[in-house]
């Protein structure tokens, strides 16, 4: 069994402008109804099979709010290999985006056999510090000789937009030319989506767990202090110069360049991926809040003695494709000389923020000359 679902993502193009932008999510909500009357040893077996795509993650998280629900305070081992295992599959992740699914968004063949070697090393990673540390100076030679053609520490410490866009122009390696690729529309400086990354423990529990497990809604459309919010590689990234540069210019065009950032920055154990949060809610009541792939993802349950009366979960896609969004931001408006431009922009757009489900993008476009 897999918990799957479809964003869908319409437009249309009219006076050179892309407008009318809608995103709406039908991926079903069912944790809560999954999981309520069993007990925890129960759902964490059914955890990794309802999840296609990031199921460690899920499976992390989920084990964490239980432990907290049930007052269970997990020893620092246990506790550190969830953390290894979030940042593991964060690079397994972003190593496929880098390296086969963007390339092959540009018309390029991508790098299945350096995917392979890198994913077959992070598999096992996450065992014990020793095995982490071997896996990551493995990575960090891949990564330089291949990804970069630099050095991890000189390509980070670039400050300006300029530079790493003068990088990935001169196509020296292949991720250089994905990047060049996915940097090629013209640039639009979109209206800032509020970052999500490293909430104060008092908005963890105030205003993300305790409003998941009060209502469906609040995990349909995720919001803090009414505002939507946009978590993953960019928000997390601000700290980056270069990066800054490029959200004042491109937010798409940023946050492609925050992947291949944020997958230095973790092997130079300079990042806030992997950070598992637990929080003790009230008697039987307990969430967990972990730095994953796509962003932030939250688990919050109670239980009524032995078992799980209620369940909820907030993913990064609710946050990251909520209707008045960032997708929706950086769209709205956008704009585009053609069909096939305003196209680009809503499959580059979608593909950066990147779903954990399948989108769908349509576009009315009442001006049909391409360019």
């Amino acid at each position: 069994m897999s918990v799957e679902g479809v964003v869908h993502l319409s437009a249309r193009l009219a006076a050179g402008r892309i407008s009318g932008v809608r995103v709406a999510s039908d991926r079903p909500l069912v944790a809560q109804r999954l999981f309520t009357g069993k007990t925890p040893a129960e759902a964490l077996r059914l955890v990794p099979n309802l999840y296609s795509v990031c199921g460690k993650s899920q499976a992390v998280v989920a084990a964490a709010a239980l432990d907290a629900a049930q007052g269970h305070v997990p020893r620092p081992a246990i506790h550190h290999r969830r953390e290894r295992e979030l940042a593991a599959e964060t690079l397994a992740e972003h190593a496929f985006r880098l390296l086969l699914d963007w390339p092959k968004l540009c018309g390029a063949a991508g790098d299945v056999v350096l995917l392979s070697r890198m994913r077959s090393l992070l598999a096992s990673a996450p065992v014990s510090e020793a095995s982490w540390g071997a896996a990551r100076d493995a990575l960090v030679g891949m990564t330089e000789s291949r990804l970069l053609g630099a050095g991890l520490d000189p390509w980070l410490e670039q400050f300006s937009a300029s530079e790493w866009l003068d990088w990935a122009r001169g196509g020296h390696t292949d991720c250089g030319r994905t990047l060049a690729a996915l940097s090629s529309l013209p640039e639009w400086a979109a209206p800032e989506t509020l970052p999500l990354t490293r909430p104060q423990h008092s908005v963890f529990v105030e205003q993300m767990a305790r409003p998941a497990l009060a209502s469906p809604a609040f995990s349909a459309r995720p919001e803090l202090d009414g505002q939507p919010a946009e978590c993953g590689a960019l928000a997390r990234c601000q700290a980056q110069p270069a990066v800054r540069d490029l959200a004042r210019r491109d937010r798409i065009m940023a946050r492609a360049f925050s992947r291949v950032a944020e997958f230095a920055l973790v092997l130079r154990a300079d990042s806030t991926v992997g950070r598992l949060e637990m929080a003790a809610l009230g008697p039987g009541e307990g969430a967990a809040l972990g730095e994953m792939a796509r962003g932030v993802l939250l688990h919050a349950v109670r239980l009524d003695g032995e078992r799980i009366a209620d369940y909820a979960i907030v993913a990064p896609t609710e946050w990251n494709f909520h209707p008045k969004g960032a997708l929706y931001r950086e769209l709205e408006g956008r704009p585009a000389a053609s069909e096939r431009a305003a196209r680009r922009a809503l499959d580059f757009a979608a593909a950066t923020l990147d779903p954990c489900v399948a989108l769908e993008p349509s576009l009315d476009a009442a001006e049909t000359p391409d360019a």
